[in-house]
């Protein structure tokens, strides 16, 4: 027996020292068991965690696990780790190759956002496509005017009375009237030209979406009458029947709408009331 202890006594002489394990205190403690190496102050550890803790105990230091503070790596297809104080700073190189690159169904999401698109162009051309703004008169005839002047020795009188147009708007969106103008020729006679008053209104009009004759425009009127014309109209038959003089209005309307503004211009030819009391509607004496 004492010759077996000789042999293997020399035999681990010979051995290095990575390669002896026994329950001395030689060798940090350590002791072999079924290739694993037991720590007796900690857990089992195999021959490489083993050899590295005997290393780090023998230089002064203590054992570290490298990949305690580690992250899996982004771009390595969880096969690998980087360091986490570096996570925010490490730039991933992606291969060209690789899915992620290569989104799936992208032409139909393409195809659906440009269709969108297209159909909202569509629609906000159909309702702010400028469509017409329509002025209509109702040729109704003016029974009521007030008399501001009248010479008879100077066969002129001067009278003012309302006059009233439909505006109607074809459009999505309201228009407002800023301005109407009217010029009035006397056509007491289907040749005459002459101008005998002028017509106005300053005060804007708003006009509402898609109205038919509902937006009423009112515009004020002077008229001017002389020569024939006042002698007509003050002639001794108004007694019997109510006068009228036909007269011509040019009018002219302005509106505005998205800060573009457009004029609008109708000819309409209405009968005036010029009898000396001012009222076609009186019952005739």
């Amino acid at each position: 027996m004492s010759g077996v202890r000789l042999w293997w006594s020399g035999l681990r002489e010979q051995l290095p020292a990575r390669f002896r394990s026994n329950s001395g205190a030689d060798d940090g403690g350590y002791s072999s068991t079924s290739g694993l190496i037991h720590d007796r102050d900690g857990p089992l550890l195999n021959g490489e965690q083993a050899s590295n803790h005997r290393q780090a105990q023998q230089s002064g230091f203590g054992y570290t696990e490298l990949m305690g503070g580690s992250v899996p790596c982004p771009s390595c297809k969880g096969s690998g780790r980087i360091p986490k104080e570096l996570e925010r700073e490490l730039v991933a190189l992606i291969p060209v190759s690789d899915d992620r690159l290569k989104p799936r169904r992208t032409w139909l999401f393409v195809s659906l956002g440009i269709g969108i698109c297209v159909l909202i162009a569509l629609t906000a051309m159909f309702f702010l496509f400028p469509r017409s703004v329509d002025v209509v008169s109702g040729h109704l005839p003016i029974e009521e005017v007030f008399i501001d002047e009248f010479l008879s020795t100077e066969k002129r009188m001067r009278f003012h009375f309302l006059n009233s147009i439909n505006v109607t708007n074809n459009n999505y969106y309201s228009v407002r009237v800023v301005n109407a103008s009217a010029t009035i020729i006397s056509r007491f006679q289907p040749w005459s030209t002459d101008v005998v008053g002028f017509g106005w209104n300053r005060t804007g009009l708003s006009v509402r979406p898609l109205t038919f004759d509902n937006g009423v425009l009112v515009f004020n009127n002077s008229v001017t009458l002389t020569g024939t014309v006042f002698e007509y109209c003050t002639a001794t038959i108004w007694h019997i029947t109510s006068l009228y003089v036909n007269l011509q209005f040019d009018i002219t309307v302005t509106f505005e709408y998205f800060n573009h503004k457009e004029q609008n211009t109708i000819t309409t030819l209405q009968q005036v009331c010029c009898v000396e009391s001012g009222n076609c509607t009186l019952p005739s004496y």
